[in-house]
C-alpha cells in the first residue's frame, strides 16, 4: 500500500467513495500531454488564430483533455484572479444538438450567459446599432438572430471583455454543424470566428471527426484557426502500444481495493478492446470495478472485465467511425500537399505548339496503304 497513491482510509469508505474517486483520476499519456501544452501555450500568449479545433473519436479522451486545460489556465492565472475577483479567466458550455437542422442562437447565448455567471439575462435590451458597428457578419446571420437575440449577443461580448475570459470551450462542438446545407455551415464558421475576435477570447472547439466540415466550406476560418487530432493508440504501433502499457500501469495503481492486480499482460486485450481509446478503457475498468466492489472482491479479476467489456457491435460502430474520421483528416492533408505541387507551372514539350480553331484537325502524317484492321 505505500507505493500506491491512496491512503489506506480509501478502502474502509463506502463503494460510491472509492468510485468517485477512481472516476475522477486523470491519467496523463502522451497524445493528450502534446495537445495540451500546445493550448495552454496558446491561451496564454495567444497567436494570429482565435478558433482551434480538437477533434478525435468518441471515447478518445477529448472531455478530459478539456477539464485539464481549464483547471491549468486557472492555475497559471491564479494570482490575476486573486488581484480581480470579477475575472474568470476560462469558461465553457456542452453544445447541444440543433433541433429540426436549425441552431438555436438565443439559447446558445443564454447558455454562455450563465456559464460566465452573467445576472438579469432575461433582461437585456436591443438598441439600435450603429453602422460601424454592424460586421460582415451581423448582415451575413441576418433573419437567423431575432431582436431580443441580438441583444443577447452584445451582452455576451461584454461580459467576455469584462470578465478578462482568456479562453472559452465548447464540448460536442460537432453540434454547432448540425445545421443544413454548406451555406448554413459557413455562417456558422464565420459568425463564431467573429466573436472570437471581437472578444479577444480564444474559442476551443472539442468534438468529432466532423469538425473538419468547417474547413471545406470556409477557407478564412481554416486560415485563422488550428487544428489538434487527438488520435487513438493503434496496437500495431510499438511506441504506441508502450504508451498503452503505461496507462494500464498507472490506472491499475489508483484501483481502490485493498490487493492491486497485475494487468500489464493483457495489455494487447484491453488495447484491442478499448480500440486504443484511453478514454473507452477508463469507463471499462470504471463499470468493472463497480462489479468487483458488489461482490466484496479483493481485487478486480479478469472476468469482472470480460464481463463490462463492449459488445462487439458497439466496437464495430466506434472502430468503423474511427477509420472513417482518421480517412477523412489524412485525405485532407494530402489534398494541401497536392495543390501545393501542382501550382508549378507545365513546361511546353515543344516550341512549336499552337492552338488550333475548334473543329480544326491538328496537323499530322496519314496512313497511307492497305491497313489491317
Amino acid at each position: 500500500m505505500n507505493n500506491r497513491p491512496f491512503s489506506q482510509d480509501l478502502l474502509q469508505q463506502p463503494t460510491k467513495a472509492k468510485l468517485t474517486y477512481f472516476r475522477d483520476i486523470i491519467v496523463p499519456h502522451r497524445n493528450i500531454k502534446k495537445i495540451l501544452d500546445e493550448l495552454l501555450k496558446n491561451a496564454i500568449e495567444p497567436d494570429d488564430a482565435s478558433v482551434y479545433l480538437v477533434f478525435g473519436v468518441t471515447g478518445v479522451g477529448k472531455t478530459r483533455l478539456m477539464q485539464e486545460f481549464q483547471k491549468r489556465l486557472v492555475k497559471h492565472f491564479m494570482n490575476e484572479l486573486l488581484d480581480n475577483p470579477g475575472s474568470l479567466i476560462v469558461g465553457g458550455i456542452e453544445i447541444d444538438s440543433a433541433e429540426g437542422g436549425k441552431f438555436n442562437y438565443s439559447d446558445y447565448y443564454i447558455q454562455v450567459l450563465e456559464a460566465l455567471r452573467e445576472v438579469l439575462i432575461d433582461y437585456k435590451i436591443s438598441y439600435e446599432l450603429d453602422q460601424s458597428e454592424i460586421s460582415d457578419t451581423d448582415a451575413l446571420l441576418g433573419t437567423f438572430e431575432g431582436k431580443n437575440s441580438k441583444a443577447l449577443r452584445r451582452a455576451m461580448h461584454k461580459v467576455f471583455m469584462n470578465r478578462q475570459v482568456k479562453a472559452f470551450t465548447l464540448d460536442e462542438a460537432q453540434h454547432l454543424f448540425d445545421v443544413a446545407g454548406g451555406k448554413q455551415i459557413n455562417t456558422q464558421t464565420n459568425w463564431l470566428k467573429s466573436i472570437a475576435n471581437k472578444t479577444g477570447t480564444i474559442h476551443i472547439l472539442f468534438g468529432t471527426y466532423e469538425l473538419l466540415k468547417c474547413q471545406k466550406v470556409n477557407g478564412q476560418v481554416g486560415r485563422r484557426s488550428e487544428d489538434f487530432h487527438l488520435a487513438r493508440y493503434h496496437i500495431d504501433n510499438k511506441a504506441d502500444f508502450d504508451e498503452f502499457e503505461k496507462v494500464i500501469r498507472t490506472l491499475q495503481r489508483h484501483l481502490p481495493v485493498s490487493s492491486e492486480p497485475n494487468l500489464e499482460k493483457y495489455t494487447q486485450y484491453f488495447m484491442e478492446y478499448s480500440l486504443g481509446c484511453v478514454g473507452i478503457l477508463k469507463s471499462w475498468w470504471y463499470r468493472s470495478l463497480k462489479k468487483a466492489l458488489d461482490e466484496n472482491a479483493k481485487t478486480v479479476r479478469l472476468k469482472d472485465f470480460r464481463a463490462k467489456e463492449l459488445s462487439s457491435g458497439r466496437r464495430k460502430q466506434i472502430e468503423t467511425e474511427a477509420k472513417k474520421g482518421e480517412m477523412d483528416f489524412a485525405a485532407l492533408h494530402k489534398i494541401e500537399n497536392c495543390e501545393i505541387t501542382e501550382t508549378e507551372p507545365q513546361q511546353s514539350t515543344s516550341q512549336n505548339s499552337r492552338k488550333g480553331k475548334p473543329g480544326e484537325r491538328a496537323p499530322k502524317r496519314d496512313l497511307v496503304g492497305i491497313q489491317d484492321v
